[in-house]
C-alpha cells in the first residue's frame, strides 16, 4: 500500500510542477532572454563603445598637448577643458594641463588656480598634492607668507619631493618678504633634506650664496648632519681630541 501512496504523492507533485511551469514559463523565458541580451549588449556594444571612447580621449589629449607645444593656447585650452570637464579617468590630468595652458598662454593665474582647486578638492586623488603645490606657485606673487603657508598646508611637512618643493617655495617667499634669517635656515636644511631632489639641493646652495648672512646674534641653524645621514667633509671644522 505504501508504494501506491508514494506513486500518488509523486503524481500530485508532478501535476503541481507542471501547473507551475505552465503558469510561470513566460516569465522564466523572459528572464533568460533578458540575461542573454544583457550579456550580449555588454560584450558586443557597451564594451567596444567604452574602449573606443577611451581611445578617442587619449587621441584628443595627445592633440591638445601638441597644440600647447606649438603655442596655440586658445585651441589647447578649449581641448583640455573639454577633457577636464568630462567623466573619464584622464580628466584630472587634463585639468593639470588646462591650468598650465591658462597660466602660460594668458597669465591667468586666477583661472589656473580655480582649475586646480577642483582637482585638489578630490581627496585621495593622485593629483591632489600636485594641484596644491601648483596652486601655491601660481598665486605666490599675490599672497603673503602666512597665506602661502596656509595654501600649502601639511604639504610643507611632508617627507617627499613635493614636500621639499613646498619648503623651497616658502623659503623663497621668506627671503622676498625680508625674513632673511628664516630663509637661510630653510635653504640650509634643504641642502641635507633626504626628500629633496638634486635640483632642489643645488638651488638651495645657490640661494645661500646670494642671500646676505644673518645679522650678528642670529646665526643660521645648521642641520644635524648625523641625522641627515651625511658627514662633515671639512676636517678643519672637526675638533681633534687627545692632543
Amino acid at each position: 500500500m505504501s508504494d501506491i501512496f508514494d506513486e500518488v504523492d509523486e503524481s500530485i507533485r508532478q501535476d503541481k510542477m507542471e501547473s507551475l511551469w505552465k503558469r510561470y514559463r513566460p516569465f522564466i523565458y523572459g528572464a533568460a532572454a533578458l540575461l542573454v541580451g544583457a550579456v550580449a549588449l555588454n560584450e558586443f556594444v557597451l564594451r567596444p563603445q567604452a574602449e573606443q571612447a577611451r581611445t578617442d580621449r587619449a587621441m584628443a589629449f595627445e592633440t591638445a598637448v601638441n597644440l600647447l607645444e606649438d603655442d596655440k593656447y586658445v585651441e589647447a585650452e578649449a581641448a583640455f577643458r573639454e577633457l577636464a570637464e568630462g567623466n573619464g579617468r584622464i580628466a584630472p590630468l587634463a585639468a593639470q594641463y588646462l591650468a598650465q595652458t591658462q597660466y602660460e598662454g594668458g597669465g591667468d593665474a586666477a583661472g589656473a588656480t580655480r582649475t586646480l582647486s577642483t582637482v585638489a578638492a578630490v581627496e585621495g586623488s593622485p593629483f591632489e598634492r600636485l594641484s596644491i603645490l601648483k596652486t601655491a606657485y601660481f598665486s605666490v606673487d599675490n599672497q603673503s607668507l602666512a597665506d602661502l603657508e596656509a595654501t600649502l598646508g601639511s604639504l610643507v611637512d611632508e617627507s617627499s619631493p613635493l614636500g621639499a618643493l613646498a619648503r623651497e617655495l616658502v623659503a623663497a617667499k621668506a627671503f622676498e618678504t625680508g625674513e632673511t634669517a628664516r630663509a637661510r635656515q630653510m635653504f640650509n636644511r634643504l641642502r641635507f633634506d633626504a626628500a629633496a631632489t638634486e635640483g632642489v639641493k643645488r638651488r638651495a646652495e645657490i640661494a645661500l650664496e646670494a642671500i646676505p648672512p644673518a645679522p650678528a646674534g642670529e646665526e643660521d641653524e645648521t642641520p644635524d648632519l648625523t641625522d641627515a645621514g651625511a658627514a662633515p667633509t671639512d676636517t678643519a671644522d672637526i675638533e681633534e681630541t687627545g692632543q
